[in-house]
């Protein structure tokens, strides 16, 4: 992923920080300062922002292992400074699960939350005690990491649950319409409650100069109009099948030619996947993928033909598929295009050219 760092993969889901998390760390040392807080205090202020993303991260998992019981995989979780985003492969097929993946994720928050406030209920009678001190300045101590820790919890778990497109009760709204008016249109009246909270937070944010907010007003605003143009262009793309843009002509290399040969031909840095093919007929061998070159260019690949190198471990495309799954399964995979097949035969390739070429044409 461009622009991320991965860190860890667990359940077979890759987790990642985008790069623009760095910027936190020049925000806490702001904040820290601007508290007022002692070294104590800003050691523990620092725990308590880690253990908050840790919640971020298991809130995230919420989603995608409930949304691998219902068949859907999660391509990544990426961790931004406004919060994280499971990234799933598609949608749920019926709203009562999607009702459910999003409600997964509120619902770790609340367990870890109830399991917190048990702790405090044991060992402080319930007492969560006053977080901050009547000057205003804040002060932290080792006995106020678990309140803390269930107050974000807890505040993490209701802030998602507003029904404001794309936060999970958003979600949860949509799925709920989607049973009465069907996926689109449910996405298109969550989408504008969506951005009419976001301007609402931006406002706030605003009003209060709170930058935090602007800047989740923004985030919001632009991910619920982002979402419903894909669901629209997709609901588009299954009014089609992949043979009406499978492309015809295209780029391609032999499989029984020299790879050391082709690798000179290439420059440094390129990112480009190429459509292996046997001379004798035009068949399809495999692909090339720039990920597998940027390997081959550091190793010697002296006596080696481009055919030994490329693999046919990936997904191929019917041309009868829906366009709406042939754009889906081409997400899934790092590659710029997917072979199709029409009756068992390779008649071309679908690229992301090539639907947007069939999308500008559906416009006019």
């Amino acid at each position: 992923m461009q622009g991320a760092l991965k860190i860890f993969t667990l359940a077979r889901i890759p987790v990642y920080v985008h790069w623009s998390f760095s910027l936190l760390t020049f925000f806490l040392i702001y904040y820290g300062w601007y508290a007022q807080m002692d070294r104590v205090s800003f050691l523990i202020f620092l725990i308590l922002f880690l253990a908050l993303f840790v919640s971020v991260i298991l809130h995230e998992y919420g989603h995608a292992l409930t949304a691998r019981y219902y068949g859907v995989k999660t391509k990544d979780i990426i961790l931004l400074p406004i919060g994280g985003l499971a990234r799933l492969e598609k949608l749920p097929k019926k709203p009562l699960q999607e009702f459910v993946v999003a409600a997964a994720g509120p619902a770790v928050n609340l367990f870890i939350a109830l399991v917190l406030g048990i702790v405090l209920w044991m060992e402080y009678d319930g007492e969560i005690g006053r977080i901050f001190s009547s000057r205003g300045t804040l002060i932290l101590r080792w006995h106020r990491v678990i309140p803390m820790l269930f107050v974000l919890n807890l505040s993490l778990a209701i802030m998602n649950l507003i029904p404001a497109f794309p936060l999970d009760g958003g979600r949860m709204l949509r799925a709920a319409i989607a049973t009465k008016l069907g996926r689109l249109k449910a996405t298109e009246i969550a989408s504008y409650l969506g951005q009419g909270f976001s301007i609402l937070l931006v406002g706030y944010g605003i009003y209060r100069q709170d930058f935090m907010s602007m800047l989740l007003g923004f985030f919001l605003y632009s991910m619920a109009r982002k979402e419903y143009r894909l669901l629209k262009t997709e609901d588009l793309l299954s009014k089609h099948v992949i043979d009406t843009a499978t492309k015809r002509t295209f780029p391609a290399i032999f499989a029984e030619d020299s790879l050391t040969n082709f690798l000179t031909t290439l420059p440094t840095r390129q990112k480009d996947d190429f459509l292996v093919l046997n001379k004798s007929d035009n068949s399809f061998h495999g692909i090339l993928s720039a990920k597998t070159i940027k390997k081959l260019q550091k190793e010697k690949t002296e006596n080696l033909s481009i055919g030994a190198v490329s693999t046919a471990n990936y997904p191929t495309l019917s041309s009868k598929q829906n366009l709406a799954e042939g754009l889906s399964k081409l997400r899934s995979v790092d590659l710029n295009f997917l072979p199709v097949l029409k009756d068992q035969k390779f008649i071309g390739v679908l690229d992301y050219d090539s639907i947007n070429q069939l999308l500008e044409t559906r416009k006019q």
